[in-house]
């Protein structure tokens, strides 16, 4: 009996001694919000009032989303079509399984077809794996969660359970969960991973990418990154550029190591030496230059989104932007291949100017304005 008890008071005081480290432990798990309880019918007056307030961005998740001719369901979805004519934007994930919840097909078309016209994105989720979110995301702030589908049953009848949480951080990681989706595809038919990461693939023939002059006229852009040799910041975020392009949007995901293996890096160093070169260049690109916003996913992905570029833009051919073009020059051929199509676009010429005026004017060196000018035959 004394042995046991001296057993027990020895794992009282182990666990004493462990409690801080496990809380400790946890402490990051934990997101900083503000919670309301929006069950059974709280959820729709709540719902209604967050779309009709929604100022940016609604982004949905849900597993049941087949309104009636009318109803409840008809009127939310009418919610959502207001809010795409007040220019906030709309994304909804849908399950797509079999047998579960939503139809298929040509029926998904239909469904949403008002949101589609009024430019909402609809992605249909790998039916692979059952889609059994109940989940809103409104302005990257607000989340709804809980067991509500958008059904005329679970609006009106049933027993829900739901609430309100107002944390952009927990916001910021559910967004990025669901747009991992785009990566998967369909998972009975993957697309296999080659053995080591490849180089980004050239843009179509013909391409013709946008380029703001003002990461050009600004000195805090290309012209710093040129003169502080740094290289791989401004080789980046012109594929990203390109990729933004290809893709039609400014938030993308990307893989890191292909991205590594695209600016040159050697494709047999490990996944890890190529990832940290990554992540330390993006952190440059978002932290110090503002060009950019990333978050990072397992440790392979990076969420990317491009910030909006003030003032006007010029063209540059896709072939600029193939990855072994781009590699093949130095920075200052890059940077005047660059102000050379910036100088057209105003109707100018780059001979027409002297490189003194050339330096001055886009705040680098002469010598990177000579250099540039030698290597690409001073055309």
């Amino acid at each position: 009996m004394r042995s046991s008890k001296l057993q027990l008071a020895a794992f009282f005081i182990i666990f004493s001694l462990c409690l801080p480290v496990f809380a400790a432990g946890e402490v990051n798990e934990f997101y900083s919000a503000r919670v309301k309880d929006i069950s059974d019918r709280a959820y729709e007056p709540a719902i209604i009032e967050l779309l009709d307030n929604a100022k940016e961005s609604i982004v949905m998740s849900l597993y049941i989303f087949n309104p009636p001719a009318t109803g409840p369901v008809r009127l939310l979805m009418k919610d959502l079509e207001e809010a795409l004519s007040r220019g906030v934007s709309i994304e909804i994930y849908i399950n797509t399984r079999p047998g579960h919840g939503m139809p298929s097909g040509d029926e998904i078309d239909r469904i949403f077809l008002p949101i589609t016209e009024k430019g909402g994105r609809i992605y249909k989720v790998t039916p692979y794996y059952l889609l059994h979110d109940k989940l809103i995301i409104v302005d990257g702030r607000y989340v709804v969660d809980g067991s509500t589908n958008w059904s005329v049953a679970a609006l009106k009848s049933n027993y829900e359970s739901a609430v309100l949480i107002d944390s952009p951080e927990l916001a910021k990681t559910k967004l990025l969960r669901l747009r991992r989706f785009l990566l998967e595809g369909d998972k009975k038919d993957p697309k296999p991973r080659p053995d080591r990461p490849t180089p980004l693939e050239p843009l179509p023939k013909g391409a013709i990418v946008s380029v703001s002059a003002d990461l050009l006229n600004n000195k805090e852009y290309f012209s710093t990154m040129l003169e502080r040799a740094a290289d791989r910041a401004m080789d980046m975020y012109l594929l990203l550029l390109a990729e933004s392009f290809r893709l039609g949007e400014n938030s993308f995901f990307i893989s890191l190591e292909d991205m590594a293996v695209s600016l040159g890096m050697d494709r047999q160093l490990k996944d890890a030496d190529l990832r940290r070169q990554m992540i330390k260049t993006l952190e440059t690109l978002q932290d110090r230059y503002k060009l950019l916003n990333v978050n990072f996913s397992y440790g392979k992905d990076a969420w990317i989104e491009l910030k909006e570029m003030p003032g006007q833009a010029f063209k540059m051919t896709g072939d600029f932007f193939d990855p072994k073009n781009l590699m093949s020059k130095s920075q200052p051929a890059k940077f005047v291949l660059l102000v050379k199509a910036l100088l057209e676009a105003e109707g100018k010429s780059i001979r027409s100017a002297s490189i003194p005026e050339l330096a001055k004017r886009f705040s680098v060196s002469q010598f990177s304005i000579r250099k540039g000018l030698k290597e690409i035959g001073g055309s």
